[in-house]
């Protein structure tokens, strides 16, 4: 079977919203998005299919630290 993760994430835009934001709990996560999603409305219509934003597994990263916050409650 095909690895079709990338560096352990869903793919490639999820990994890098890690990699370049390096959230550490669900609001860096959360302030990520908004950044990104804010910038992506002041480029043009055709970058904007560049930026693959409707990729980013938000939910993924969220889950992250989700676990996280769970573990530290036990």
């Amino acid at each position: 079977m095909k690895d079709t993760t990338y560096n352990g994430w869903t793919n490639r835009a999820t990994w890098l919203v890690n990699v370049w934001f390096n959230p550490e709990s669900v609001a860096d996560v959360d302030g990520a998005r908004f950044a990104l999603e804010e910038a992506a409305d002041a480029v043009p219509d055709y970058l904007r299919d560049f930026l693959c934003l409707d990729e980013v597994n938000w939910a993924e990263l969220a889950a992250h630290f989700e676990d996280d916050a769970e573990d530290e409650a036990a």
